[in-house]
Parts: structure tokens; C-alpha cells; sequence
């Protein structure tokens, strides 16, 4: 079966937008892209509701909006975790998935730091507290910050509230027997809100190997996109013959 060059979904990280593929995308000009916002994030509207449900239904949406019919989906963070659930949904369409920074659920399902850190500060304040701690890595450079402030979700603390409850509500353990293309998983050496360990469990219970990239955090499409790449690019030779 030769499925080489088929398109690739990519899925963006939670409260960020699509544009954070935005230097990875380009190395693989020879395939076609889909790189939607999904609801609650980007550019598109906020919703009243939130689940992995919905926001793997945003991402079918957008790839049969662009008449594709398979693909690989390669996921960061909450995306990685979205990725794997249209694995499950839609095991004749998605040929191979990699999930970055990601895990089957979250550690911390109450997010005390984001959401006790929007009881006193805009949303704007939050991201500055919190996107250098937990997303990214000690070393981090201002340029890196920048650029993540810059893809920062824009909607209202309310809004904020329902997104970040619905991500840590999300629990995939339930769907991997039902996973049968190929994975990958990737970690950041210095990933705090996804860290290695909860990585290597993700690996192990798709029965992938797991990728650590070393010297970067929760967000390596903005860190250290040369690496990232070569891990894509790894996989990809992996999995099309």
C-alpha cells in the first residue's frame, strides 16, 4: 500500500490557534496541510460547550471541508490527545499519528494554576505568569515567549474557564485497543503540563515509541521547530510504504 504524500492534519495546542504549525508546516511543502482553529480557539467563535468530542468534529470538519479523505494527524498537546481520538473515531481516514507534548489525561484535572491564577488576573496577565513556567523550557529565550504570547487564545476569562475544564476533563485511555495505525509520541525534555513520564505511558499503551527532544518544554513547534521536524520527518519515513 503506498500512502506516501498523503495530506497532514495538524491539530494546535490548547489556547493556542493553528498558526503555531507555522514553521513547521513548510517543511513539508510537498504535501497538502489542513491547519484549522478549532472552537474556543483562534480564529474561530467560542462555544458554549467544550469536549474532546466536539473539537475532534471541528477537525473532521475542516478535512472534509478541504475534500480529504486520508490523512496523518499530528497533534501538540490537548492535540496530540485529539489526534489519537480520531484514530479511534475514524481508523479508515487517519493513517498515522503524531502526538506532541501530549498524554491520555491530564495529571492535574482540577488545572489549579490556570484557573486560580484567573481569579486575580486578566487573561492576558495569566498567559505571562504561566506560559513561560509551564509550557516552555527554563532556558527559553525572549524571542520564544514572544511568539508564544503572540498565538495566545484571545477569548474571555469565562470562556478560558469552560476551554481549560473541558481539556482536563479529556481522558483517551478508554479509545487505545481501538487505535490501530501507527503512532508516535514526542515529549520535551523540560515538559512540565505533559511531562516525559506521562509521555512514556502514552507510548507504552499505543505501542509506539516515544521521542524526547532534549533542552525544550511543552511547546516544540515554537522552541526548537528544526527538531521537531526531524522527528515528524522520522516518523513519517517510519510509517509510508
Amino acid at each position: 500500500m503506498d500512502t506516501s504524500r498523503l495530506p497532514i492534519l495538524f491539530v494546535h495546542p490548547i489556547n493556542l490557534r493553528g498558526s503555531a504549525w507555522a514553521e513547521i508546516v513548510p517543511a513539508f511543502a510537498d504535501r497538502f496541510a489542513i491547519v484549522p482553529d478549532m472552537r474556543g480557539f483562534g480564529d474561530s467563535p467560542p462555544a458554549e460547550q467544550y469536549d474532546i468530542a466536539r473539537w475532534a468534529k471541528d477537525c473532521i470538519d475542516a478535512v472534509d471541508r478541504a475534500g480529504v479523505d486520508r490523512f496523518h494527524a499530528i497533534g501538540g498537546s490537548l492535540g496530540g490527545a485529539i489526534s489519537v481520538y480520531l484514530a479511534a473515531a475514524e481508523p479508515k481516514r487517519v493513517i498515522s499519528v503524531v502526538a506532541v507534548g501530549s498524554q491520555l489525561y491530564s495529571r492535574d484535572p482540577d488545572n489549579a494554576a490556570v484557573l486560580s491564577t484567573l481569579e486575580h488576573h486578566t487573561v492576558t496577565e495569566m498567559f505571562e505568569l504561566v506560559l513561560p513556567k509551564y509550557a516552555l523550557a527554563p532556558n527559553a529565550s525572549a524571542e520564544v515567549v514572544a511568539k508564544a504570547m503572540a498565538l495566545r487564545n484571545p477569548n474571555s476569562k469565562d470562556d478560558m474557564r469552560r476551554v481549560w475544564r473541558a481539556a482536563c476533563a479529556a481522558d483517551i485511555r478508554a479509545l487505545v485497543a481501538s487505535v490501530s495505525c501507527p503512532v508516535t509520541v514526542v515529549t520535551g525534555e523540560f515538559d512540565l503540563t505533559c511531562p516525559p513520564a506521562a509521555g512514556a505511558e502514552m507510548a507504552a499503551m499505543l505501542h509506539a515509541p516515544h521521542v524526547l527532544l532534549p533542552g525544550i518544554g511543552h511547546l516544540p513547534m515554537l522552541e526548537d521547530p528544526p527538531a521537531l521536524i526531524a522527528a515528524i520527518k522520522a516518523h513519517l519515513k517510519r510509517v509510508e510504504f
